[in-house]
């Protein structure tokens, strides 16, 4: 599976992901292969690119949850849209409380894991599908750390709303692939601007407007309240979620990461991300599980056969290089040989650009 950008979509390409409109029904199923019409409607949805599938690559398997999760995703937009919309304009939110209720209810309540998976784009919706998965990851984090119920409700609440600052930013810097320092001081304005108007509003309690207070500011002052030890958690939990959100996203100008490099960079900052934290977030999602392809560090790929619960970077893979079952969880062999990253592509062929075509054609031809 690759991420492909819109403008680089070509006929016969397989989806990968299904595309659904804003009421969650299918557009176009996994597997469908585009054609000129559906390449024309992907650029009207204005996404900024899409997962596409290898000519041989099978279809991954997709369960009800997975479809589910895909649909619950597409469908919270237009909801949070509004209320976004209404906050800006000072008034209040009116599907705030039942997005928060169902969010809860799919997410931490549950003690399986989740296959979570990232959704499609457009800089239209940017926003507004990044902070619905910062409140579903806060929320499967804050299940498994036994957040109470009443900061439950208030941590998802704040992640839903705490990137307002965003939809002040300018339209035409959005949409850049290189930023010059005036876009980013105006990048930085719009962002204050919204941190303002979230502590200015009365439309929530003083609870969530703790939180995102802590959460842009985090303190390490030991000597501060339980109240505020309490805040700072779910601030934390915020930050990790925006994190790897941010992380495994697609977004203009920069590729999105696989689920190792997210989780593998949390883990190496432990001055920034807390620990234990980051454990609940690794216990709350399906990483390495069996049939995922990965890249070893010496170039070869492998299928994992068996996850490992204890350490789940490191699994059992069966190497397709030598037909080798390669136990990661022993020390002995990672002192050598380490998982790099997802197997980004199975096609071997050398990729040859345009330019060293062409340039080859006239030595040729003369």
């Amino acid at each position: 599976m690759r991420f492909i950008r819109v403008n680089e979509l070509t006929k016969g390409m397989r989806l990968a992901k299904p595309i659904y409109n804003k009421n969650g029904v299918m557009l176009y199923d996994r597997d469908t292969k585009l054609t000129k019409q559906g390449i024309n409607s992907i650029k009207n949805f204005k996404l900024i690119g899409i997962y596409i599938l290898e000519p041989a690559e099978p279809l991954p398997p997709m369960t009800e949850d997975d479809i589910e999760f895909e649909r619950f995703q597409t469908m919270s937009v237009f909801g949070l849209k509004e209320d976004m919309e209404a906050l800006m304009a000072g008034k209040k939110p009116i599907n705030m409380m039942d997005l928060i209720k169902s969010l809860i209810k799919r997410y931490a309540k549950r003690s399986n894991k989740v296959n979570f998976v990232q959704n499609l784009r457009s800089c239209d919706d940017y926003v507004y599908k990044h902070c619905i998965n910062v409140a579903v990851l806060a929320a499967l984090m804050g299940a498994r750390l036994r957040i109470s119920v009443d900061d439950m409700k208030d941590m998802v609440y704040a992640a839903l709303i705490h990137d307002i600052g965003k939809l002040y930013i300018p339209q035409n810097i959005v949409e850049k692939t290189e930023l010059s320092d005036d876009d980013k001081m105006q990048i930085y304005m719009s962002e204050m601007k919204g941190e303002r108007q979230l502590q200015e509003m009365d439309f929530y309690n003083a609870n969530i407007k703790q939180m995102l207070q802590q959460k842009y500011n985090l303190q390490t002052d030991e000597s501060i309240t339980a109240d505020d030890k309490r805040f700072k958690q779910c601030a934390r939990i915020l930050q990790v979620a925006e994190y790897y959100d941010d992380l495994t996203s697609m977004k203009i100008g920069k590729e999105p990461c696989s689920d190792i490099v997210a989780i593998r960079d949390l883990l190496a900052n432990t001055d920034r991300f807390d620990e234990e934290i980051v454990a609940a977030l690794i216990d709350s999602m399906k990483i390495l599980h069996p049939g995922v392809c990965v890249e070893f560090s010496n170039g070869h790929t492998g299928l994992v056969v068996k996850a490992n619960e204890q350490n789940v970077l490191r699994p059992m893979i069966l190497c397709f290089n030598d037909n080798q079952l390669y136990d990661f969880s022993s020390d002995t062999l990672i002192k050598t040989l380490q998982i790099r990253d997802i197997m980004k592509t199975m096609d071997k062929r050398i990729k040859i650009d345009q330019g060293t075509i062409e340039e080859y054609l006239k030595k040729y031809n003369s």
